[in-house]
């Protein structure tokens, strides 16, 4: 035994626990530092796709809205929005939707809003009334349809956006307790003793509509979208 311990190679011993020692440290330290990094770079990818996917179903909700919406005429619908996912990823390149509006001209805004106020003011109280209902039922089912999206897929979406689709819920949730408003004299009309005189809720609609179209613009000026815009012969 003490022969093979003064013939054992100390100094070799001693140079390969050295090396492996060195060679551990380094691994460990790769382990630490690199395996995180591409984990989340993958992870950051994938979510991206769900991102692009997201933003996607709540521009489509927008586009069914406005282009079922009332309140256009031609000069705000003599130009097309085709939109799609970003080119730059090819892989996931996909149409969104089509508006007959081209947002990005502020003044556009402005006219809607304009049209919406203008549209109310010409009709008389039972036109009004009516027209107020048929907004707040296309209104209800996109509410319903954002609160979903930004309920179920919440981690999937820019926090920002979140806040404003949610101030948006909120805002159409106020519209919804104002029209109630509206059927505090419905027996008394129906039994021909009182006429509707007044509508709640016009400036509601045209309030909610500013929010509408900004919030598409944003959503339309992501780096994750492209839009082709068309003049309509």
């Amino acid at each position: 035994m003490s022969d093979f311990f003064s013939c054992f190679d100390w100094d070799s011993f001693l140079m390969n626990s050295f090396v492996s020692f060195i060679f551990l440290i380094i691994s460990i330290l790769i382990s630490i530092l690199a395996i995180p990094h591409f984990t989340l770079k993958l992870l950051k990818k994938k979510r991206k796709k769900f991102i692009t996917t997201k933003i996607s179903y709540i521009i489509q909700e927008f586009c069914g809205f406005i282009e079922k919406s009332p309140f256009k005429d031609k000069e705000l619908t003599s130009e097309q929005l085709s939109i799609y996912t970003t080119k730059k990823d090819l892989k996931n390149h996909k149409f969104i939707g089509i508006i007959d509006l081209n947002l990005f001209i502020e003044i556009t805004h402005l006219k809607i809003r304009k049209l919406i106020l203008s549209k109310f003011q010409n009709l008389n109280p039972d036109e009004k009334f009516d027209l107020v209902t048929l907004e707040k039922k296309r209104l209800d089912n996109l509410n319903t349809k954002l609160e979903t999206i930004i309920g179920f897929h919440s981690l999937d979406i820019d926090q920002e956006i979140i806040s404003d689709v949610s101030q948006l819920c909120v805002e159409i949730r106020a519209f919804e307790i104002k029209y109630k408003y509206n059927n505090s004299i419905d027996d008394l009309i129906e039994q021909g003793i009182a006429e509707r005189t007044g509508v709640f809720g016009t400036i509601e609609i045209s309030n909610i509509y500013k929010l509408i179209l900004e919030l598409f613009t944003k959503l339309l000026s992501l780096k994750i979208i492209d839009v082709e815009i068309e003049k309509k012969e």
